[in-house]
């Protein structure tokens, strides 16, 4: 059990590509490559299925512990590109084993200039050598999105042409199993013939002064069918056929099982896409509602009294106002709607992870703390109430985040202030 403990420990630090103790042999300078769980969501299906075959992917299952009886390859493939969206003991021994297996790719191309990469990467798609090359696009952190987008696209139309490659290879399959079946056929024939001769020769045999000619030319025939027939045997022809046809049906099956997997990746994509495409859209909803009230809010503001020198309450006017929680996207139209009222802008996301001192500092310095509590940790609304007794600072529970309430409750101290 100690030793096991040890064997991982040593595999949690070592498997870092581009630092002393790597999986590599040889050391990736800066900047360091991506992690396999770093990687774009994109490029892992792909990497999974591409850069490891069947056995290896067997192999990496194996030693985790995870049996892959039962299994089939897309299941087996599914629970690594699971497992490569974070840090676990599966993700690093596949980067291990990646690592390990195209260790001279990733010293060759990894430090190539954009330019030259995306030269090399068009040849090896031609020559159709792309696994080592390909892991090291994965996992270079400084290539461009459109660099990305074109290895991306090249592995994807690898799977649209596979399957037109598996066509060509069944029929070239049944092209062979006919013509093997033709091949039996005469061979039948000459069997056929042969035993038709002997008994033919026997009957002739009875009567040779008048069948000599006959058999002479019977003779001459059954040399060439012979003939013939050695030739099949000697060059093992249906031998031959019947193995290609073999290797022909693995091919197939090979060709099969990659292509399963794209295709299943290429729904999730599709699925994937639309959802985004949802998110999109309610974003655009959500912005058009920031955007209608932040012009309501700026209207109220410009109907509030700009303070100067004239102003009784001039000497109010800088306060320091936080507000903690609320939407942390628009803190920067938090702050325009204080800085705009005469105020100053101090702001605290409601995260209490940290511990309250942070938290503690900023309320002893404000003015005034707003603090809606639709958009906000319970801690962080108690700790408030808390920190404005205890620092004798007004505190203004809000029961919304959005910038007519902060507006709102800005306007009402400007007029308590005023009437102060």
């Amino acid at each position: 059990m100690q030793t096991a403990d040890v064997e991982n420990q040593n595999e949690i630090s070592n498997y870092r590509p581009g630092e002393a103790g790597s999986c590599l042999s040889e050391s990736i300078e800066s900047p360091l490559a991506l992690r396999l769980w770093e990687i774009e969501y994109f490029f892992k299906c792909p990497v999974i299925g591409t850069c490891l075959d069947i056995n290896e992917q067997k192999q990496i299952l194996k030693k985790t512990g995870i049996s892959f009886n039962n299994k089939t390859p897309f299941e087996m493939h599914e629970i690594l590109v699971e497992k490569s969206e974070d840090e676990n003991h599966i993700s690093r021994k596949v980067e291990c084993r990646l690592n390990q297996k195209f260790k001279r790719e990733i010293a060759e191309f990894f430090h190539l200039e954009e330019d030259e990469f995306i030269h090399l990467w068009k040849t090896c798609v031609e020559d159709g050598k792309i696994e080592g090359i390909f892991w090291v696009a994965a996992i270079r952190p400084n290539l461009s999105k459109e660099t990305r987008m074109v290895v991306f696209g090249d592995i994807h139309m690898e799977m649209h042409l596979s399957s037109g490659r598996n066509r060509k290879v069944r029929q070239r399959l049944a092209h062979q199993q006919e013509k093997n079946s033709r091949l039996a056929h005469r061979l039948k024939q000459i069997t056929s013939i042969r035993r038709d001769l002997k008994k033919e020769n026997k009957k002739m045999a009875k009567d040779p002064s008048e069948s000599r000619k006959t058999c002479a030319l019977l003779e001459n025939k059954n040399q060439e069918l012979e003939q013939e027939a050695s030739e099949l045997r000697e060059h093992s022809l249906i031998t031959r056929l019947q193995e290609k046809n073999q290797q022909l049906k693995t091919d197939l099956s090979n060709s099969q099982g990659k292509i399963k997997p794209y295709q299943q990746r290429c729904y999730a994509l599709q699925d994937q896409n639309a959802q985004l495409l949802s998110k999109l859209e309610k974003q655009r909803d959500l912005n058009s509602h920031f955007r209608n009230e932040m012009e309501r809010t700026t209207a109220q503001i410009l109907a509030l009294d700009r303070c100067d020198e004239t102003c009784p309450s001039f000497n109010l006017c800088q306060k320091r106002i936080l507000i903690v929680g609320g939407i942390t996207k628009i803190e920067a139209l938090y702050r325009q709607i204080v800085e705009e009222n005469g105020g100053i802008f101090d702001y605290h996301d409601g995260y209490m992870k940290g511990g309250v001192k942070g938290l503690d500092n900023q309320v002893r310095r404000a003015d005034m703390v707003l603090c809606p509590t639709n958009c906000n940790s319970h801690t962080a609304c108690l700790v408030v109430k808390k920190l404005g007794k205890k620092h004798r600072t007004p505190v203004r529970m809000l029961a919304s985040s959005s910038l007519n309430s902060i507006s709102q409750a800005l306007l009402e101290h400007h007029k308590h202030i005023s009437i102060q």
